[in-house]
């Protein structure tokens, strides 16, 4: 079989350390082509990785923060390789990695999404592959109930019941797992895929700014019967959220994607469902008092109003 040539697709926002890192980790893992598109960081991003010397290395700049489903739509098109390797800024690819993901992707004839096991900086698994999202598993972290439920788990006799819940077994498998196998969501923090599949897809839908997108694009792809796999041999080291450390996991960009998922997908008591749940949420965090009240009622607006973050970039404000 021949092996398949490849691009890493980074996209970049306000993270240059990390970004010149990735680049880097990408370049050795011997990628045919890295694109880094810098998504108007304002720092010292672009000319940190331009001072890269390798003709493999392309930086893109786009004239305002696109989001990161446009930038990587923008990365991939850009791209005329078999296969495209999607990795985050705040990630780091390895030889092995990339060796792994597109043996297994050229295995499938590039028709596949392939995700490696991603470890957080403790070494930790992170939620690399499980169940695609749905409005019970949602509602659940949204009023903080998985808490209760890992500690009900621990118990004697009803724990073995909670353990076999949606919920608690979406996680087990990806941290176990010493095979490859089949699954119906892996994280958009990498993932390989054949270049002619995410175009035949359509790429990331663009209506997502930031988050969700991975999970849609795994919807679509399942639909159109191109396999998705998590391959647990390939292991890429990843700092959550860096780019956007301050909105993990109900800030306001991820709570309005949230509600255009459950749209898209539940129609429009999905929307209400999220709606409902970001303003319980936002109530319970002023009853108690807790620090973060303000942030979980800008993440309850956000929702509701769907306000683009691309049009207050457009327009010069910030937020």
């Amino acid at each position: 079989m021949t092996a398949l040539n490849f691009t890493v697709v980074i996209v970049s926002y306000r993270t240059p350390d990390l970004t010149v890192a990735a680049a880097r980790s990408a370049l050795d893992a011997a990628a045919d082509r890295v694109i880094v598109v810098d998504n108007q960081s304002g720092d010292s991003s672009v000319a940190r990785l331009r001072a890269i010397v390798d003709p493999r290395l392309m930086v893109v700049e786009t004239p305002a923060n696109v989001g990161f489903g446009s930038g990587a739509n923008i990365g991939a098109r850009s791209a005329s390789s078999d296969a495209l390797l999607f990795l985050n800024s705040d990630a780091e690819l390895t030889r092995q990695a990339a060796d792994h993901l597109m043996a297994e992707l050229g295995e499938r004839g590039s028709r596949a999404i392939i995700g490696p096991r991603i470890l957080g900086p403790d070494g930790s698994v992170e939620h690399s592959a499980g169940l695609l999202p749905a409005p019970s598993d949602i509602a659940v972290r949204a009023l903080g109930l998985h808490v209760l439920g890992w500690w009900v788990a621990g118990l004697p006799l009803v724990g073995a019941l909670v353990r076999r819940t949606r919920f608690l077994r979406e996680f087990a498998s990806a941290e176990v797992a010493k095979e490859a196998f089949d699954t119906s969501f892996v994280t958009g923090a990498c993932f390989a895929i054949g270049r002619e599949a995410f175009l035949e897809l359509g790429g990331f839908d663009e209506r997502y700014f930031m988050y969700f997108e991975d999970a849609d694009l795994c919807r679509r792809a399942s639909q159109r019967g191109i396999a998705i796999r998590y391959l647990p041999s390939a292991t890429v080291s990843h700092v959550r959220g860096a780019s956007t450390s301050g909105d993990y996991p109900f800030g306001p960009l991820r709570s309005r994607s949230m509600r255009q998922y459950l749209h898209k997908w539940y129609g429009p008591a999905g929307s209400a469902l999220a709606i409902l749940l970001l303003w319980v949420r936002a109530l319970r965090h002023a009853v108690v008092l807790h620090p973060g009240s303000g942030r979980a009622w800008r993440a309850f607006w956000a929702a509701v109003t769907d306000e683009d973050p691309r049009a207050r970039s457009r327009s010069g404000r910030t937020g």
